[in-house]
């Protein structure tokens, strides 16, 4: 717990996990601003074509809305979130028998007896600690096939029209904000806004094709797990 403006907060790494815990029955309305929908069209169609016949894993699933893209042309998707609430949204959703859902932290995965094809993580970059990336890029990444495709996607900072008052920038250099919980409580969550050169950088170890798009509200990138 800390203190913004006098007010307690949640924070750690709890306060991340409480938080969408408590957002997951209406988490999906992000999806639905209308000035998102033409990034969102041209994503969804990205994304179904880098998946078409292949074997997915997806991290920080949450309600499914990329899981439901994956679905429809992918081969077989495994979509993991270490929340179950979200994971039961997303279990309500069109998904095919192609699709499994797993409870699992991504800083800890199970053995899975497939080596996938593609690894995709929607909007959860933003919410890594910068000196937590590498653990997690070494970790996602040895669940994948040598040469297999990473694909992520964030948001894009928007300055003023962002809505979530920033509490601090911390040593290591990770951005802090304030989100308001279905109960009206305060959570303090990372919320990191990378520019092409961090991405570059933060994917050079692993990765060679690294490709980067930027449009209106979202950042994609897509690259290649090195075979070595």
């Amino acid at each position: 717990m800390l203190k913004f403006s006098g007010v307690m907060i949640r924070s750690g790494s709890g306060a991340l996990k409480t938080y969408y815990k408590q957002r997951s029955s209406e988490y999906d309305d992000i999806y639905k601003l209308r000035r998102r929908q033409a990034d969102l069209a041209r994503l969804r169609r990205w994304v179904a074509r880098h998946v078409k016949g292949r074997s997915v894993l997806e991290i920080a699933a949450g309600t499914g809305y990329w899981t439901e893209v994956c679905s429809r042309s992918a081969r077989l998707v495994v979509a993991t979130d270490y929340n179950a609430d979200t994971l039961a949204v997303a279990a309500g959703r069109r998904l095919g028998s192609n699709v499994s859902l797993v409870t699992a932290d991504a800083f800890r995965l199970p053995a899975f007896e497939t080596q996938f094809e593609v690894g995709i993580a929607m909007l959860w970059w933003s919410h890594l600690r910068k000196r937590e990336q590498g653990k997690f890029v070494a970790q996602f990444l040895s669940r994948l096939a040598p040469g297999a495709k990473l694909l992520l996607v964030d948001e894009v900072y928007r300055g003023n029209a962002a809505k979530n008052p920033i509490s601090r920038h911390d040593r290591f250099g990770d951005r802090h904000e304030i989100r308001v919980g279905q109960d009206n409580s305060l959570f303090e969550i990372v919320k990191n806004y990378p520019t092409d050169d961090d991405l570059r950088l933060s994917l050079s170890g692993y990765c060679d094709r690294v490709r980067i798009t930027r449009l209106t509200h979202f950042w994609a990138v897509s690259a290649r797990i090195k075979a070595n």
